[in-house]
């Protein structure tokens, strides 16, 4: 087989089946027309000495067995329950798409919320600082982790204790993740 394309001819390969036998047509008819009823005699005769219509019947009535055994098994569910399954989908398919908006505003909401907290962590850290810094508790419980001539030994007034802010950091995350926690629990 040929196909023309503009200036050139290109040849295609043949897709065709080869046949070997004459008579497989004959094989196939009745396989798929009459598969339970016995072969004619000179069909019978053929299959004897063709190997390739012999596997042709093999084969044929291997996948006609493979058929009756998968429609014997299959279950097809009554047209009530497709029908509820379809609604129930549809319902859930709907819910989702209705809070969507819901799901994307509650983000926004718990990023805002975190970003305030950050900030009023921010302009609370050096209050926090300046109230830690009169605290003999504070100075006591520092002393021991560093030694003479350190930031817990002589506070400056512009040094930023690292233990208060890393405190004031983890209340404010514990505070928005407690927020957090309790406005998906509604």
């Amino acid at each position: 087989m040929t196909r023309r394309t503009p200036g050139r001819v290109r040849q295609l390969p043949d897709t065709r089946v080869a046949r070997h036998c004459n008579r497989e047509d004959d094989v196939l008819a009745h396989l798929i027309e009459t598969p339970h009823t016995p072969l004619s005699a000179p069909l019978q005769a053929h299959l004897g000495e063709c190997a390739g219509c012999r596997d042709l019947a093999l084969v044929g009535s291997a996948l006609r067995l493979d058929h009756a055994t998968a429609l014997a098994q299959v279950r097809v569910p009554s047209a009530g329950q497709v029908w509820w399954r379809a609604e129930l989908r549809a319902r859930q398919d709907a819910a989702a798409r209705a809070t969507r908006p819901i799901t994307v505003a509650s983000g926004l909401a718990a990023a805002c919320l975190l970003g305030l907290l950050a900030s009023v962590a921010g302009a609370l850290a050096w209050w926090v600082r300046d109230w830690l810094q009169d605290q003999p508790l504070v100075h006591a419980l520092l002393a021991p982790l560093a030694g003479p001539g350190t930031w817990t030994a002589h506070w400056s007034g512009n040094a930023t204790p690292a233990l208060a802010v890393g405190a004031l950091l983890a209340v404010t995350l514990l505070a928005a993740s407690a927020v957090l926690a309790a406005w998906r629990e509604q």
